[in-house]
């Protein structure tokens, strides 16, 4: 799927959107890893402003990272100590690993480089900032003008009773704790209010230079304004009964006044055989990790699937090479099947003539053309290999001196099979001769072929199986695989 294809599903949505300009928005919380079912989100959002854009419709893209939300989980792999830093905002909070400007920015800042890698049309705007700037002050004054009417809400849709002193607004105590501050009193013409933290200890704070936040529930609706959203897509957890889009719908008709926008809900992905994927439990890839495996828009098919809307296990392991080769032919190409890639990736490692001389013997000429390609697709072979590949898949080509050592490992059967395979085996053969030869030299000799194909491989990749013996020896080069047999061979 490349990023102007418009599947089906995203033209129906934007038809029923009508008329722009638009604001097509996805968020995302900056409080951990953004992984690959976070990206599902945010795809979906492009999928649909590409169909807009594509009928001729003015539109703006964002992706909100949410970078003033208050710290309510430590991320894993994150010191314990940080737990200090509950309740303060992500963006006031330093970088775990002192690589970043903040904690909110150690977690975007990859998300944010996976996005420009994938050529994503998106502007990223940062809540902090927004609030900082005053672009929320608005509606900011708007929502704790109308406290009491959002405190209803609240307690109609989700049925919980609000503590006392609610507010909508969430000011910044001198410690940086945004939680648990009570506000005292609103003062419009300063944009400001009065407040107490829970130390009884009283303070001012300016909603308009992002001295505090709105409540999330509150914030949703108010930034639909403030933006002048017109479509943003939910994961299933936020459009449940009672949940978050079930309060933002009431507070932005009933309070903001703002039409609620288009939207579509997303079904979670997960990952095969460990479940979905979740940051908080440490169930996560991220997505500049799968594009070392695959191009950006072989990663928006993956990601998407054919309908956003169900569930999808994304399958890095023993099914990923099938994928590539489907997301190839269904592209118009055609292609070294993705397992012969990670071959000839596991046997000459970035070496692209070399791998272009094992392509053309291998029946795949045209694919060693454009080195440029190749390397790139090589890349991927290689990384897919070493990360994600069965055991059964991986292996590394021996050197002369370690298939010696192998050969001595052998029983005298085995050496003698491959003593007899190395003065048959000869330049030029293809990979159905090579093959051929490989059966009757074990015949020949009175060895199950069993045990002489597990002496071969042994010698070779230094395991008792490999890949298709024929066509890998005929890609290598048949004096390659000769040097190795002979190097045992010689001291019969």
């Amino acid at each position: 799927m490349r990023s102007d294809t418009i599947p089906d599903w995203a033209a129906r949505v934007a038809e029923r959107l009508g008329e722009g300009p638009h604001v097509v928005v996805s968020g995302i919380s900056t409080s951990g890893h953004i992984h690959a079912g976070n990206l599902r989100e945010v795809l979906v959002a492009e999928a649909v402003a590409n169909a807009l854009r594509a009928r001729g419709e003015e539109v703006r893209f964002v992706f909100h990272a949410d970078t003033i939300d208050p710290l309510r989980k430590i991320a894993p792999g994150i010191p314990k100590s940080f737990e200090r830093y509950m309740g303060h905002s992500l963006s006031h909070i330093p970088d775990p690993e002192g690589c970043h400007a903040s904690y909110a920015e150690h977690f975007l800042a990859p998300f944010e480089r996976a996005l420009e890698e994938m050529g994503m049309e998106v502007e990223v705007l940062r809540s902090h900032e927004l609030y900082e700037s005053g672009v929320y002050a608005e509606v900011t004054r708007e929502a704790i003008e109308h406290t009491e009417e959002l405190r209803r809400i609240m307690q109609e849709v989700t049925g919980r009773e609000m503590p006392e002193g609610w507010s909508p607004y969430l000011p910044r105590a001198a410690s940086g704790d945004l939680t648990g501050n009570r506000v005292l009193e609103h003062l419009p013409e300063e944009s400001k209010v009065r407040f107490v933290d829970r130390e009884g200890n009283e303070g001012f704070a300016d909603y308009s230079k992002g001295e505090g936040k709105l409540g999330w529930r509150v914030e949703l609706a108010a930034r639909w304004k403030a933006l002048g959203v017109t479509f943003e897509p939910f994961g299933k957890d936020h459009t449940s009964r009672g949940g978050s889009t079930d309060t933002a719908d009431r507070m932005a008709r009933e309070v903001f006044r703002y039409p609620v926008p288009g939207r579509y809900q997303y079904e979670w992905i997960g990952l095969k055989g460990r479940g979905d994927m979740s940051s908080s439990r440490g169930i996560v890839v991220l997505p500049e990790d799968l594009l070392e495996i695959m191009p950006p828009d072989a990663l928006r098919r993956m990601v998407l699937g054919r309908d956003p809307s169900r569930r999808a296990d994304l399958d890095l392991e023993g099914g990923f090479p099938r994928f590539m080769d489907d997301y190839r032919a269904g592209a118009g190409e055609d292609p070294v099947p993705f397992s012969h890639l990670a071959i000839v990736a596991q046997t000459v490692g970035d070496d692209v003539e070399l791998a272009s001389e094992m392509l053309r013997r291998g029946g795949y000429g045209r694919a060693a053309e454009d080195r440029e390609r190749l390397a790139r697709e090589l890349r991927y072979a290689r990384n897919w290999a070493e990360r994600w590949a069965p055991e059964s898949v991986r292996f590394r080509l021996l050197s002369v001196e370690e298939s010696r050592a192998r050969f001595e490992e052998l029983d005298e059967d085995q050496r003698r099979y491959l003593a007899a395979l190395a003065t048959r085996l000869e330049e030029g053969m293809g990979p159905d001769e090579i093959q051929d030869a490989l059966y009757t030299t074990a015949r020949e000799q009175g060895i199950k072929s069993k045990r002489a194909f597990a002496a071969l491989y042994s010698v070779l990749l230094g395991k008792k199986s490999g890949p298709k013996a024929g066509p890998f020896i005929a890609a290598l080069s048949v004096e390659t695989v000769r040097q190795r047999l002979g190097a045992g061979a010689r001291s019969l």
